[in-house]
């Protein structure tokens, strides 16, 4: 509750003050997994970082509450955006794999930079592990 009456935060305020202590341990590590939170977020279009990167900040806003009775502002910011960047990054990685498999043009794509890099395209390598994408 505000000094007026109302529920808005002032700098005199004990609430407004424990939440953007910056000396607070806690207070650091809020902070430091909402950054990792949003940059969850463009991240998981990059190799699936975002989703390593979430979870880390989903973890470090459960560590940061410690003691306390509620969650920190930006802890439960940090939850939020990683959750986002962790259900985008897992979208994004289903839509390549579907990508992939459907559409022709990107198979062989994927057949191409496999030869290149490994010597051995894509297709084989699943014939030697014993998977066929034809039905065979």
């Amino acid at each position: 509750m505000g000094e007026n009456g109302d529920n808005n935060y002032y700098y005199n305020n004990y609430d407004y003050n424990k939440a953007h202590n910056e000396l607070d341990p806690h207070v650091a590590m809020a902070g430091t997994a909402l950054i990792l939170g949003l940059a969850s977020i463009p991240l998981c279009f990059f190799l699936n970082i975002g989703v390593v990167i979430g979870g880390i900040a989903i973890v470090m806003a459960l560590l940061s509450k410690g003691t306390m009775e509620k969650f920190l502002p930006q802890a439960r910011r940090a939850v939020i955006f990683g959750i986002l960047g962790i259900v985008l990054g897992y979208s994004v990685m289903i839509y390549d794999v579907h990508k992939v498999l459907t559409d022709p043009q990107y198979h062989e794509q994927l057949n191409q930079m496999s030869q290149q890099m490994n010597g051995v395209s894509f297709d084989d390598m699943l014939k030697e592990i014993g998977v066929s994408l034809d039905g065979n």
